[in-house]
């Protein structure tokens, strides 16, 4: 994706040109946690592919609404081009949804976060908890406006839940 005159090969690479560092360095690892607010976000991968995260509140995105973590797992091999890309956006939340949806909503918006490289995107809540789907169906109703909006699968997790690449 160009930005001015210069093409990155993934979101990764944008960011750390444009000065942002991670939060957790660019590297191969079976297991991705980041945490915030007692709240924990973990994720396996096959321990096979490079993993990164960044902190998006108050880093990349400093104003409105905004998630709080993105996880960039990289699943083509080194040197591999074009390059493939597992982009998840973090929201850990205490029992707000609605905010939470509101703040991922923003977030994906963004064009920092975009590029063809991000071929999987995903969001993920992590609350300590979520309202029947009964009583209020705001979030299938969300899952169903990511999917077409984004192309992103959206779901809710409790916290310390395992997510799977």
């Amino acid at each position: 994706m160009k930005q001015g005159n210069v093409a990155y090969k993934s979101t990764h690479e944008r960011l750390s040109a444009e000065g942002f560092s991670p939060e957790q360095p660019l590297m191969v690892r079976t297991k991705v946690c980041t945490m915030e607010k007692g709240k924990r976000y973990a994720l396996l991968t096959s321990g096979m592919e490079e993993s990164v995260v960044y902190d998006v509140d108050d880093n990349i995105i400093k104003e409105g609404r905004r998630c709080d973590k993105l996880v960039l797992v990289k699943r083509s091999a080194r040197g591999e081009s074009p390059e493939q890309w597992t982009e998840i956006f973090i929201e850990l939340k205490g029992v707000d949804t609605k905010h939470a949806i509101a703040q991922l909503h923003e977030t994906l918006k963004k064009s920092v976060f975009m590029h063809p490289s991000n071929d999987v995107i995903r969001a993920r809540i992590v609350a300590q908890s979520f309202p029947s789907n009964k009583s209020d169906p705001t979030m299938e109703k969300a899952k169903q406006e990511f999917r077409k909006v984004y192309n992103c699968d959206l779901r809710g997790m409790k916290s310390g839940q395992v997510d799977r690449l």
